[in-house]
């Protein structure tokens, strides 16, 4: 009788795990350079509101997170070719052929921003033709200045890095007068100009009349993705409603406009 019960205990749960319904825990790659605070350095406390956001998601449906940073062309040729999933501060621009949520994580508006002791001043593409500009290869900037970046993009009116920490060479650059103007996201610009304590140094000198959504955006060939822009797009929206989006961005000076849009929290 002992061994009829065990025997029958044993089919039960067989029989319950084909029952059951399987749960994939999946360990999601998100690859990207340095665009803090949307994304910053993976072991530290402040990886980045991006990158709290989607580990937050993730790990409410049972995934963990793998992020990691690399150049942003890199970034997108990995997530392009599926060795990795989603990319963090993208505009539709930057992939047009990743998956994109429906919901922004974000605003990006762009700027000028010139030595302190500089009196130039953005009036349009015309007055660009007499300076240097210091950008990020492969960035989307607006239809307008990325057209003007490809004509003259081996020229020394446009020099374009690409690799680790670009925004602090190009700064580099500027104090060293190689270059007359660093073209920058406002946000991620002006956090980078606090932390290092130069507000003495540094002014805006334009804003370009352009801005545009930034996402988490995920591999065009996995099929996976359909299903992880689906639970950022909701979660997003979760976070917000249970106040948990706000305790995320306060810490990065972050403030939460609505539902799809983020934008930099302006005193």
């Amino acid at each position: 009788m002992k061994s009829n019960s065990i025997f029958y205990r044993c089919l039960m749960i067989l029989a319950l795990s084909y029952l059951s319904p399987i749960v994939s825990a999946d360990t999601v790659t998100i690859l990207s350079d340095k665009w803090f605070p949307v994304n910053g350095d993976p072991k530290s406390e402040q990886p980045g509101y991006m990158i709290e956001i989607a580990k937050t998601i993730l790990n409410k449906h049972g995934h963990s997170l793998d992020y990691r940073l690399a150049p942003w062309a890199r970034s997108i040729q990995e997530v392009r070719k599926g060795r990795t999933d989603c990319i963090v501060g993208a505009l539709k621009s930057d992939a047009e052929d990743f998956i994109f949520p429906e919901q922004s994580w974000g605003k990006s508006q762009f700027g000028f921003y010139s030595s302190a002791t500089s009196d130039w001043n953005y009036q349009g593409i015309k007055n660009l033709e007499r300076i240097k500009i210091g950008a990020i290869s492969d960035y989307s900037y607006g239809p307008m200045m990325d057209q003007y970046i490809e004509i003259y993009k081996n020229t020394e009116s446009v020099q374009l890095l690409s690799g680790d920490s670009v925004l602090e060479q190009n700064i580099r650059k500027l104090f060293a007068k190689r270059i007359d103007v660093i073209l920058s996201d406002k946000l991620v610009m002006e956090t980078k100009i606090n932390t290092l304590g130069l507000q003495n140094k540094f002014r805006l000198a334009g804003d370009i009349a352009f801005s545009e959504n930034i996402y988490i955006a995920c591999s065009p060939i996995k099929s996976s993705s359909l299903n992880y822009v689906k639970l950022f797009s909701e979660g997003i929206v979760i976070l917000r409603e249970s106040g948990e989006l706000a305790r995320i961005l306060n810490k990065y000076g972050v403030k939460a406009v609505s539902y799809t849009h983020l934008r930099a929290h302006e005193t």
